[in-house]
């Protein structure tokens, strides 16, 4: 495949159609500028390609960029979807704010006071739980719920119901006083959305998606933004990939179904955006209002809304995304007319950053584009003899797998993860702070590896 056909930027702006309304315009310093910022993450094959959207006074340009597969030569389109991960904490938070607005809850609405009976959240020095705890990630709870034990590693909140939730609840009392310091739950957001559909007593199935659908993006017209997905949107949606690896998409996943799991276009999330930033006389609009207004302020004076993240600069909102095969940001500033969306079928970090690049060249910065360590790949004679299954004293399988000359290492029920050459037979391990370190004989396949992570060492047998 020739460089350029991999980092191609196709400019599809003239042929949106879900954005009736708005001017299109292509812009070939904005289609310049995509390129340099994304083209390193294409080239480091942290992603294979993306979706860019920039709207800018009024105007809405759309670059595709690189590859849907890093096996195929087709680029993505407008109409490819994604995950768009954590972004939907923003959609719930804006769920939960037309919920205020309709008298349905306040935001000081006491957790306690929606649960079934036989559930409650554990007070901590008095001070109860509520709604905007949840939104504002200062409920005192962990990111995950501590009776999550899935099935599939790749897909991590698969099946993970309505009483799982409430039990979880049960058996996890807040760290500390909610509303007195801030970790990011998705736990929490989980619970919000799942709360706030069941208390608007509409008795049917998948609440909080039908119910986001109906109040929020159906008034705003938008399209393909899901988290069920027909057989003609799952044909629409890109192939998951992290490390330079396929991976499986996670799906509809339940009660946490509020925190990660929508699936939307690149005008449909775009459509969001400037629905944030134009502003209505009706009551969604009323509704985008009030999920705009700061509960919770944090370090360098950056402020969390209704699930919207702010910048230190007061006037941006934010928010970025990750699942197990697919990144995301989304930004929007109203007193500049500037609204940013990416969406691309890599789980990396790379993409906020970028995002936050393209975000601040179209306010007029001119921010040097991510430089990515490449990692030279590994000969498949050396992986064929470290890949396989191994059993720890710990009562967990290790499992290494390789592809495209790079290495993975997957600890029973999560998720894989990218090992990266440290020494020889030693590996820094992606995203956590450990490493592992095979025993390999000069003949022959790995016999162990071993786990270094916060001081203790776990080895594993190799038993497959």
């Amino acid at each position: 495949m020739d460089s350029f056909t991999s980092h191609a930027i196709v400019a599809s702006a003239f042929i949106v159609s879900s954005l009736a309304g708005l001017s299109y315009a292509e812009d070939p310093e904005y289609a310049k500028m995509v390129q340099a910022h994304v083209t390193p993450a294409i080239e480091a094959e942290s992603i294979p390609g993306a979706v860019v959207g920039i709207y800018k006074d009024g105007e809405v340009n759309f670059y595709p960029i690189g590859t849907l597969s890093y096996d195929s030569d087709k680029a993505p389109t407008i109409d490819t979807l994604f995950e768009i991960g954590s972004i939907s904490k923003v959609i719930t938070g804006t769920f939960f704010a037309d919920a205020v607005r309709r008298g349905e809850v306040a935001r000081n609405t006491i957790v306690n006071d929606l649960l079934p009976d036989g559930y409650q959240v554990k007070s901590n020095e008095g001070e109860e739980l509520k709604l905007w705890h949840l939104t504002t990630h200062t409920s005192g709870w962990g990111t995950a719920p501590i009776n999550i034990l899935p099935e599939d590693g790749e897909k991590p909140f698969e099946n993970y119901d309505n009483t799982k939730m409430f039990e979880a609840i049960n058996l996890m009392p807040p760290k500390q006083a909610p509303g007195t310091k801030m970790e990011y739950s998705n736990f929490a957001v989980g619970v919000l959305g799942t709360l706030v559909a069941i208390n608007a007593h509409t008795d049917r199935e998948n609440e909080y998606e039908s119910l986001v659908k109906e109040r929020i993006l159906e008034p705003l017209g938008i399209e393909n933004f899901t988290i069920g997905l027909s057989d003609e949107q799952l044909a629409q949606l890109a192939p998951a990939t992290t490390g330079g690896r396929t991976t499986t998409h996670w799906g509809k996943s339940g009660s946490m179904d509020p925190c990660g799991m929508w699936i939307a276009n690149a005008p449909g999330l775009m459509k969001f955006a400037i629905a944030n930033i134009e502003g209505g006389d009706d009551d969604v609009h009323d509704s985008i209002a009030l999920a705009q207004e700061s509960l919770y302020k944090f370090e360098g004076n950056q402020q969390i809304c209704h699930g919207w993240f702010m910048y230190g600069d007061g006037t941006t909102l934010w928010h970025n995304g990750m699942t197990g095969g697919y990144s995301s940001y989304m930004a929007i500033n109203p007193t500049h007319d500037v609204a940013v969306v990416m969406l691309t079928n890599g789980a990396t970090f790379d993409t906020t950053k970028i995002g936050l690049n393209i975000l601040q060249s179209v306010m007029g910065m001119d921010p040097e584009p991510i430089k990515i360590e490449v990692h030279e790949k590994l000969e498949e004679s050396y992986t064929d003899r470290l890949v396989g299954v191994y059993e720890s004293t710990m009562g967990f399988d290790f499992t290494i797998s390789a592809a495209r000359g790079r290495l993975f290492g997957q600890i029973t029920g999560q998720q894989p993860l990218e090992l990266v050459p440290v020494s020889e037979n030693r590996f820094g391990v992606k995203l956590v702070d450990a490493e592992l370190e095979f025993e390999l004989p000069e003949e022959g396949n790995a016999t162990v590896v071993t786990l270094f992570q916060n001081g203790m060492e776990i080895k594993s047998t190799r038993k497959e």
